[in-house]
């Protein structure tokens, strides 16, 4: 007995390992991929644009010497500020003193003689009509005294130019702004016209010259003109500092170009700050920027949703049973890291936003809202 319960346990247990032998395996579970994504929602959102500029003084003078001779004062601290007609320099004034007092002084002699010479025209006047003098004697004295006259016009003039040029020897500001450091130290030669003493510029406002293509000028164009049939007078223009910083002042374009730059196709504009603070200087490389138009309801998709493929775009769109689709759209304008989209969303959908690569079309996915603040 106890041999046939052994045989029976045997061929209980090798009956087991056959069993065992012929089961398959169970297949592996599916990983569903895990993707972030967003829910699109329209927004008024300003259509803009950022572009190199360069910021210059509304007004910048060279300030030259009109005379020639040894500067001998200077009546300014380098980088103060200054008002027009204020004294800068003075050049040595003694050579057109003297100027001056010899042009008087031939001016009195001139004015001598024609006092003589019409004393003549006087006095021969009334002898004419009884021939008492050659008609020729009386010519004569007429001829004389335009001649004398004409010596002291001309001299008189030449006093006004003596004393104008010993204004000159006082060089004043022709404008109102912050003077540089003095460029001719006291004691140095000036030559009239040729040397530069110093250079003032005006700080309040300044002026951002910038250069857009010819399609961004055209949408710029239209949409000044659209504020101007709503009562608008200019659009207003930002200024981005070199920090990342928007200037706390508005711009206004004031000037344009008067044809495109035919090598780059671009057209220069300038845009007026105010600089009440004097924070912006002269030769500071900037950003201006541009606002085009302000679209309404407008989705906006971040870059990296967005996958290329033979010139056109796509993005992944969870759909029913978070499926993804592979959906082409048309995109518009860059707004920093975003995407305007021109056609192929809508609001509401789910766009694949992280694990792009991942989301292949037809496959199910797992979405994972974007964190709050996070395109």
């Amino acid at each position: 007995m106890s041999g046939q319960r052994g045989a029976c346990s045997l061929f209980l247990c090798a009956a087991a390992v056959v069993l065992a032998a012929c089961e398959e395996p169970a297949p592996p579970v599916p990983v569903v991929p895990e993707v972030v994504v967003e829910t699109l929602s329209g927004r008024t959102t300003p259509l803009t644009a950022d572009v190199v500029a360069e910021v210059k003084a509304y007004r910048e003078v060279d300030i030259y010497s009109r005379i020639t001779g040894q500067s001998f004062k200077q009546a300014f601290k380098p980088g103060q500020m200054v008002k027009e007609g204020d004294l800068l320099f003075s050049i040595d004034p003694r050579a057109y003193d003297e100027a001056v007092i010899d042009a008087q002084a031939r001016l009195a002699e001139s004015e001598a003689v024609l006092a003589r010479a019409r004393q003549d025209v006087a006095r021969y006047k009334p002898l004419l009509p009884d021939n008492a003098i050659p008609r020729q004697t009386y010519d004569q004295a007429v001829a004389s005294e335009q001649q004398n006259a004409a010596v002291v016009q001309a001299r008189r003039a030449g006093l006004e130019r003596a004393r104008l040029d010993r204004s000159y020897a006082e060089v004043r500001s022709p404008i109102s702004g912050q003077i540089g450091l003095q460029k001719l130290e006291v004691g140095a030669l000036a030559t009239a016209g040729q040397t530069v003493l110093a250079t003032v510029s005006t700080l309040d406002p300044v002026v951002a010259y910038f250069s857009i293509p010819e399609v961004d000028y055209i949408n710029l164009a239209r949409r000044f003109m659209q504020d101007k049939k709503e009562g608008e007078a200019k659009s207003p223009i930002e200024l981005i500092l070199a920090d990342g910083s928007v200037y706390g002042e508005a711009g206004q374009i004031d000037f344009a170009d008067r044809a495109l730059n035919a090598a780059t196709g671009t057209l220069t504009l300038r845009a007026v700050f105010p600089n009440p603070s004097g924070l912006l200087r002269p030769g500071m490389n900037t950003r201006v920027r541009i606002v085009y138009e302000v679209a309404q309801d407008a989705l906006l998709i971040p870059q990296k949703a967005v996958t290329e493929l033979l010139g056109k775009q796509f993005v992944a769109v969870v759909g029913e049973g978070d499926k993804v689709e592979q959906r082409p759209i048309t995109t518009g304008a860059r707004l920093g890291e975003l995407w305007l989209v021109r056609s192929g969303l809508k609001a509401g959908e789910r766009i694949v936003v992280e694990g792009v690569q991942k989301a292949q079309a037809g496959v199910v996915v797992k979405p994972v809202a974007s964190p709050a603040g996070k395109p």
